[in-house]
């Protein structure tokens, strides 16, 4: 794991993101997190191959996943499917404490007829992009102990995590049935997340410029209405949010690991200027740069 990543969702210019695994030689990223409104982590909408469970065990939260929002109390777990937009949110005064394993599926693929018989069937099936394991769910506890159980030997014993993946596996499998595709049948269809990973990818490689909503839209070979459609259903953030929410997380990485001045901070984020860069990043990190950055050198800052 690189200890300076921890906190942050690094992305590619596809969007996908990066994942920090506790072992570079061993695809998993197991750690017990949290979440407070306004944290860098916090509404960062990012995909990646592995499949993620989350499981919360104090307090609660939001997960949006391909624009479906879901709501996790405590005790509850969420399978995000591989490659499904998804973010975690909160609008709570306190901090929600929750396990979170982020898992390489090429792990359990043991051979050819497990990866095709058990393994593809469900990182391929576009109609579940999620599983919602409630509390008191009758499977759930079985879910909660192997997670805590993950996460006690999340390092250096790769051989008991594959076991409990494995375990876990055959749980979630029993969820891919007929009446969960039902009830999930409402959802957009796919392509509206390949023209939303162009745009994404247009905004990472142009948000020093002064883009504007056309220029995105265009980006996606849509019109600004559906552009902005497909952004907010899937973000939360309309087009334009998501590109100024975008330059002030990179805002906040040249904070942390640079000593430039804030008017230049602002010129190579595509700000038009160190007040308006302030205005902003207040608004999504309730403080100002200069504060953020004193923090930071203070040790003050909250990290996952």
């Amino acid at each position: 794991m690189k200890k300076e990543n921890k906190g942050y969702i690094i992305k590619r210019k596809d969007g996908s993101e990066i994942v920090n695994y506790n072992d570079d030689k061993f695809p998993s990223y197991i750690h017990d997190g949290y979440v407070y409104s306004g944290c860098t982590w916090e509404r960062v909408p990012h995909y990646h191959k592995d499949v993620e469970f989350i499981y919360v065990y104090n307090g609660d939260m939001g997960y949006s996943v391909e624009g479906m929002d879901i709501k996790l109390s405590e005790g509850d777990i969420l399978f995000v499917n591989s490659d499904r937009i998804h973010y975690s949110y909160t609008d709570n005064d306190y901090v929600t404490r929750y396990i979170i394993a982020v898992i390489d599926p090429s792990i359990i693929c043991t051979s050819y007829a497990v990866e095709n018989k058990a393994v593809r069937p469900i990182i391929t099936d576009k109609t579940i992009p999620f599983v919602h394991f409630h509390a008191d769910d009758h499977d759930s506890e079985d879910v909660r102990r192997i997670l805590w159980n993950m996460h006690r030997v999340s390092l250096g014993n790769e051989f008991l995590i594959t076991k409990d993946f494995i375990l876990l596996w055959e749980l979630l499998m029993h969820r891919f049935n007929d009446a969960y595709r039902l009830f999930l049948n409402h959802r957009s269809d796919d392509q509206h997340d390949l023209i939303l990973k162009n745009m994404m990818i247009y905004i990472d490689g142009h948000y020093t410029e002064n883009i504007s909503l056309k220029d995105i839209a265009a980006a996606g070979g849509v019109s600004q209405t559906l552009c902005n459609q497909i952004f907010n259903k899937v973000t939360g953030k309309s087009p334009v949010e998501y590109l100024i929410h975008y330059r002030s997380r990179k805002v906040a990485d040249y904070l942390e690991t640079s000593k430039m001045s804030m008017a230049e901070i602002a010129e190579i984020t595509g700000f038009s200027g160190a007040s308006y860069m302030s205005e902003v990043f207040r608004r999504f990190y309730k403080m100002s740069p200069r504060e953020y950055r004193k923090n930071v050198i203070d040790g003050t800052t909250r990290h996952v």
